[in-house]
C-alpha cells in the first residue's frame, strides 16, 4: 500500500522550518520526500493544502496501564494525534505483581472506580514476569505505538511482599538483589527505565488488602539507599528514571539531583514530574527549572522537568480530588463510604480537622480558594455556576462550613472545578520552551473524573501561535517528537526517509477554535455505566497514520477496526 500525503507544510520534527513537500509512505515507513512527488498509480492520496504535515505526537506520561487492556485503541490519545504512549509512570505498572495488588495500585493513585478496574484487571493477568508482559503486549492490537517504565512499588512487592515493602524502608540484601534481578530483566528486555514515587498523596487503595488502605504506595516507603541502588542500574544501561518527587519536601529534589549526577561517572537520565506555575506559590517553578540548569552545569546532571501545555483544571467529587490527598483530614474520608463521609463531615471534631488542614500555613499544591471553586454540577441546580465563596455569602455563612454543609448533603453528586496551576499563559508557554523541560504531564488514562489533557500536544501548538518569540511552530513540534524520543531512547519521532511514518495533518487555522477548553462527560461502554472527562478537537486533526496507515480522519473518524487490529507496535529502548 502506498499513500501520498501532498501540498502540506511539512515539519519533520527536527526541528527545521517547515516546507512544502510531499510525502511518500510505503510499506509503513517513509519512502521518499518531494517537493513534488510523482504520480503512483493505485497510491491512496491524502490533499494536505493549506495543512501541517508533522510526526506523531507523543505522550511521555500516560496511565494507560489498565485501559490498553479493554480498549486498546486508546482513541482519546489518537484523536488528537498521538502515535506514541508512554506507560508505567509513578511506580506503578501492570507489568509485574498479582491482580489484586495491581488493583489496589492504581485504583486510588489514579481515582478509578474500583468496580470497573477490578473487571478490567482481576483474573485477567496472564503473564508471570516482566518478560511475558511485554510479550502480551506484543499481542495487543493497540491502536498507537507503546513503550513503558517498570513500576518501583511493583519491584517492591514482587521482592519483600505486601506487608513489608509498606513497613520497612531497608530492604533486606536478599530483597534487594531479587529488586536488583527484576529492573535488570526489564533493561534487557527494552523497558525504558524504572519509575519511583516520592509524593505521599499517592495511596493504597484497599480493594483488596485493606490493611493499608490509604497508607501511601510501597514505593515512598523505599529509603533513598534502595532508589540509588536501582537508579545505579538504571545508569549502567543508559535508561530513565521517572520520579515524582515530594512537593513538600525540597529534599526530595535534592535526593533526584545526587542520583541523576554526573560527576566522575555517567549522569542519569531523570524526568520529573512536575514543572508547572502553582498558585500556592507563583515562584516554585523558577526555582524547579533553575535548579535543574544549576544541576547540569555544577554536577552534570540530566534532569527534564515535565510541563503540562495547559492550565491544571481540576475537578472534585465533593471530596474526593487528588488535590485533597494532602490534607490528613481528608485522607481519612476519600476512602471511606458514603455513610463515613457524612458522619465525618456532620462531626465538630473533624470539621476543625478539615478547617486546620486548610488554614496551615506550609507549602500545600491546592490553592485552598473557595472563591475560586465552581459547581459544576449538584442535585440543587441553583449551586451550578457559582463558587463556594458566592454561595456562602447569599447564605450569610462561613465558606468551608457551608462547603462542609454540601459535602453531607450531596456527597459525591457535587461536582466542581479549580484551577490549581499554569494560570498563567506568558509562563506556561516559557515552561514548554524551557530546555529543561519536556512537554508532558498529561496523565493520560488516569484521574478521569477529575481531568483530561489528552490533547495536550494540540494545546502545546496553539500556544506556539500565541507566543512564536518563545516557541516557534517547529521548536513546538520538535519538543513535542523528536526531542522526548531521542532522550526516552525511542525509536519514533521524527519523518526522514527510512523512518515509520507516523503522521499527523493539522489544520493548522483550527487551533484557536476548535480545542476545546474544558472535558465534556464520556460514557464508553467499558466503563460500565461510569463516565470520564475527553476533550475535543474536531476538525484541527484531519488526519491520523501509524505505522502507515491511517487511523483517524476528520471527515470519516476511526478505521471500523480500530482496538481490534494491531497499528501500532511495542516501543522497546533503543539505549
Amino acid at each position: 500500500m502506498t499513500t501520498i500525503i501532498r501540498n502540506g507544510l511539512f515539519f519533520d520534527g527536527t526541528g527545521a522550518k517547515g516546507r512544502k513537500a510531499d510525502i511518500v509512505i510505503q510499506n509503513g515507513k517513509v519512502a521518499a520526500i518531494h517537493d513534488k512527488a510523482p504520480k503512483i498509480e493505485g497510491a491512496k492520496e491524502i490533499d494536505a493544502t493549506d495543512k501541517w504535515v508533522t510526526p506523531g505526537f507523543v505522550d511521555i506520561h500516560t496511565h494507560y496501564d489498565a485501559e490498553i487492556e479493554v480498549m486498546p485503541g486508546l482513541e482519546e490519545s489518537v484523536r488528537h494525534g498521538t502515535t506514541t504512549v508512554v506507560m508505567g509512570n509513578c511506580s506503578i505498572s501492570a507489568a509485574l505483581g498479582k491482580d489484586e495488588d495491581i488493583v489496589d495500585l492504581f485504583c486510588r493513585v489514579e481515582n478509578m472506580p474500583a468496580q470497573v478496574l477490578t473487571e478490567w484487571i482481576k483474573d485477567k493477568i496472564t503473564w508471570n514476569n516482566l518478560t511475558e508482559y511485554y510479550e502480551h503486549l506484543e499481542k495487543l492490537p493497540m491502536g498507537p505505538n507503546v513503550a513503558s517504565f517498570v513500576g518501583h512499588s511493583n519491584l517492591r512487592i514482587a521482592a519483600m511482599g505486601v506487608e513489608r515493602s509498606f513497613k520497612s524502608p531497608n530492604a533486606t540484601k536478599a530483597e534487594q538483589a531479587k529488586m536488583n534481578s527484576y529492573l535488570e530483566e526489564a533493561m534487557e528486555v527494552g523497558y525504558l527505565g524504572m519509575s519511583i514515587d516520592m509524593l505521599p498523596f499517592h495511596r493504597w487503595a484497599g480493594v483488596f488488602t485493606e490493611k493499608y488502605k490509604g497508607t501511601s504506595v510501597p514505593s515512598q516507603q523505599a529509603s533513598v539507599k534502595e532508589y540509588r541502588t536501582l537508579a545505579n542500574v538504571l545508569r549502567k544501561h543508559n535508561r530513565v528514571l521517572q520520579a515524582t518527587p515530594n512537593a513538600l519536601d525540597k529534599m526530595s529534589g535534592v535526593h533526584l539531583l545526587r542520583m541523576s549526577s554526573g560527576i566522575f561517572r555517567k549522569p542519569l537520565k531523570t524526568t520529573i514530574v512536575a514543572a508547572m506555575d502553582l498558585k500556592s506559590d507563583e515562584s516554585i517553578y523558577k526555582l524547579v527549572t533553575k535548579g535543574a540548569m544549576i544541576g547540569k552545569k555544577l554536577f552534570n546532571a540530566d534532569m527534564r522537568f515535565q510541563a503540562l501545555s495547559m492550565p491544571f483544571l481540576n475537578y472534585g467529587e465533593g471530596p474526593i480530588t487528588p488535590l485533597f490527598e494532602e490534607f490528613p483530614s481528608m485522607v481519612e474520608v476519600i476512602g471511606a463510604t458514603p455513610a463515613e463521609r457524612k458522619k465525618a463531615f456532620q462531626d465538630p471534631k473533624f470539621r476543625n480537622w478539615f478547617k486546620k488542614d486548610w488554614h496551615h500555613k506550609g507549602t500545600s499544591v491546592f490553592p485552598r480558594l473557595l472563591q475560586e471553586m465552581t459547581v459544576t454540577k449538584a442535585p440543587d441546580t441553583t449551586l451550578v455556576g457559582k463558587t463556594f465563596h458566592e454561595l456562602a455569602a447569599e447564605k450569610g455563612l462561613e465558606g468551608l462550613d457551608y462547603f462542609m454543609d454540601l459535602i453531607v448533603t450531596h456527597d459525591t453528586d457535587l461536582i466542581w472545578k479549580c484551577t490549581a496551576a499554569n494560570h498563567r499563559d506568558k509562563v506556561r508557554v516559557q515552561l514548554l520552551a524551557h530546555p529543561a523541560t519536556i512537554p508532558g504531564f498529561n496523565d493520560s488514562g488516569a484521574h478521569n473524573v477529575n481531568m483530561a489533557f489528552h490533547d495536550g500536544s494540540l494545546q502545546a501548538l496553539r500556544q506556539a501561535l500565541d507566543y512564536p518569540t518563545i516557541l516557534p511552530i517547529e521548536k513546538a513540534i520538535y519538543r513535542l517528537t523528536k526531542m522526548p524520543c531521542d532522550w526516552l531512547g525511542l525509536d519514533a519521532g521524527s519523518l526522514e526517509v527510512g523512518r515509520r511514518a507516523d503522521v499527523c495533518v493539522i489544520d493548522p487555522s483550527k487551533l484557536n477554535s476548535g480545542l476545546t477548553e474544558e472535558p465534556i462527560e464520556d460514557y464508553h461502554p467499558s466503563l460500565k455505566g461510569a463516565y470520564r472527562y475527553v476533550k475535543r478537537s474536531d476538525g484541527v486533526v484531519n488526519h491520523v497514520l501509524i505505522n502507515g496507515e491511517e487511523v483517524f480522519g476528520s471527515a470519516n473518524g476511526f478505521v471500523a477496526d480500530l482496538g481490534q487490529k494491531q497499528y501500532g507496535r511495542l516501543l522497546r529502548s533503543k539505549h
